[in-house]
């Protein structure tokens, strides 16, 4: 038996601690282009940021191949979660947009 509450739970919280994830890495990207932090300090965080991922992931319910084809469908033709250069733009300070 499944208990599919506890396993949507999980699966929420993988995806939250994602989602932090990616946003730390988005930082760190603008500290690399901003040059607020050097070289090595942003390699020591890059190294923390897949370390903790790894665990995100370890920690994380499987999938079954099912949902994993619905999700890659979703993600590569109907595009869902994904945005364009222009959208991404309008996120960032002006000193990091492509135009």
């Amino acid at each position: 038996d499944y208990d599919l509450g506890s396993i949507a739970q999980k699966h929420r919280q993988a995806a939250g601690d994602m989602w932090l994830i990616r946003e730390r890495y988005l930082s760190l990207l603008t500290d690399l282009k901003m040059q607020t932090k050097s070289i090595e300090e942003i390699l020591k965080e890059r190294d923390a940021l897949m370390i903790e991922l790894s665990a995100i992931y370890i920690g994380a319910p499987s999938t079954n191949y099912k949902a994993y084809s619905m999700a890659q469908k979703a993600l590569k033709e109907l595009e869902d979660m994904t945005f364009s250069d222009e959208e991404i733009d309008k996120f960032l300070p002006t000193e990091l947009k492509r135009k």
